[in-house]
């Protein structure tokens, strides 16, 4: 059960992450979770900040999936069990699971940011020919240039039509 001092040990434990105290952290995470053991936000930190810093890998991956089965709605589960999937050199591993997060919170910034560290690229246009082929180039640039302009042009137009209405 949540109490008052499991939230001050977890506000102190983010204090010491945002810091990289990472030692400080875990101890902090570590008193909070074992305050309340089913508490996901608890569980998800604990096992980030073991992993990263003592190299807990396995109980890293165990804490935050099971924070992210309990809470399958926060996608601060997916950062930090991605974070413990980077920690064990497993890429793949950690680009899926970051993708999961981005269905649950596609305006995700930190997610975003995650996926731009880690190199992640698009599926090519046309997925049978290599990505180099002159016609993906080419179809893949069109795309990329003319989409974005033309859902602003339909959002001012929508913005126009708005305003016409009013008066």
């Amino acid at each position: 059960m949540t109490t008052g001092a499991s939230e001050e040990q977890f506000g102190k434990g983010m204090a010491y992450f945002n810091n990289n105290e990472l030692e400080r952290a875990v101890k902090a995470f570590e008193s909070a979770y074992n305050e309340d053991k089913e508490n996901a936000k608890y569980m998800s930190f604990y096992g980030m900040c073991s992993a990263l810093r003592w190299g807990e890998i396995g109980f890293g991956i165990d804490l935050c999936t099971k924070a992210v089965k309990k809470e399958f709605y926060v996608p601060e589960h997916y950062i930090n069990l991605a974070r413990v999937y980077m920690r064990a050199g497993n890429k793949k591993g950690a680009i899926i699971v970051l993708k999961k997060g981005l269905r649950i919170d596609p305006e995700n910034d930190v997610i975003h940011e995650e996926l731009v560290k880690l190199g992640v690229r698009k599926r090519p246009i046309i997925p049978f020919l290599n990505r180099s082929n002159p016609v993906n180039r080419f179809l893949g640039a069109f795309i990329r240039k003319t989409i974005p302009d033309f859902i602003d042009m339909i959002r001012h137009r929508q913005i126009k039509d708005e305003d016409l209405d009013k008066e």
